[in-house]
């Protein structure tokens, strides 16, 4: 596909509070990896020097439940944007232009490792590749599960009233260990894939811009390109 000469060169993909969202997750994100990963790791020099340029480690801590309320607030406007999506402007929550998983994905998935092996040509992406799906739900269900093992540990006294004991110690080690984990898939996988890509190194503009250029958006999101122009004929 070739873009004419009538065709903008632009195209709209991300929407002002989407890219909101994205600065608020990026921005608490960093603050919660660092006053985190600073007070666990305390035995290591250069995290008490983290923690002594924050002002301790009950400024960091405190510091790091402010950052996880700033996050989840986020998830929350999130919520209520999606609700708002569908009750009033009659939106669908599934589809071709949704984040949720369908059968497409699991077939783009399997000619993908096709064509990685050689044996066919790269799928044809819609608004969303799998991988792209695979990102969005890892912050949704990961911000759920990490929400709920700190707030035991945010509030040990209260829950052990509820809960036997241990599990404020249970949730410690689900809450550093999954830390762990979001760390590495955001440090190997997404920034491998969105921002160190060669074409778009050093950053990946779309999601702070909001705009992708109408040859990016026919060759990574054919598809969709596909339906937009046939449904203006």
């Amino acid at each position: 596909m070739e873009v004419t000469q009538n065709q903008p060169v632009t195209h709209q993909r991300f929407h002002v509070l989407h890219r909101l969202l994205h600065i608020v997750i990026i921005v608490n994100f960093t603050g919660l990896v660092i006053t985190g990963f600073s007070l666990s790791l305390s035995h290591f020099e250069w995290t008490r020097f983290v923690v002594s340029l924050i002002g301790g480690a009950s400024a960091a801590g405190s510091l790091h439940r402010f950052f996880a309320t700033c996050l989840y607030l986020g998830i929350v406007i999130h919520f209520l944007w999606l609700f708002y999506y569908k009750s009033a402007l009659k939106g669908r929550l599934t589809g071709p232009d949704s984040l949720m998983p369908n059968t497409k994905d699991f077939a783009d998935l399997y000619q993908n490792l096709r064509y990685i092996f050689g044996n066919g040509t790269p799928p044809l992406f819609d608004r969303f590749s799998y991988l792209q799906k695979v990102d969005y739900w890892a912050v949704m269900l990961g911000m759920q599960s990490m929400g709920i093992t700190g707030l035991l540990m945010w509030f040990p006294e209260f829950f052990s009233g509820i809960l036997p004991g241990h599990w404020i110690n249970v949730a410690s080690h689900f809450h550093f260990h999954e830390a762990v984990l979001a760390v590495m898939y955001i440090g190997l996988v997404h920034m491998s894939d969105t921002h160190l890509l060669p074409e778009v190194f050093p950053l990946e503009k779309s999601i702070f811009t909001g705009k992708i250029s109408t040859e990016k958006f026919m060759r990574e999101h054919p598809e969709e390109y596909k339906r937009i122009n046939s449904a203006k004929d």
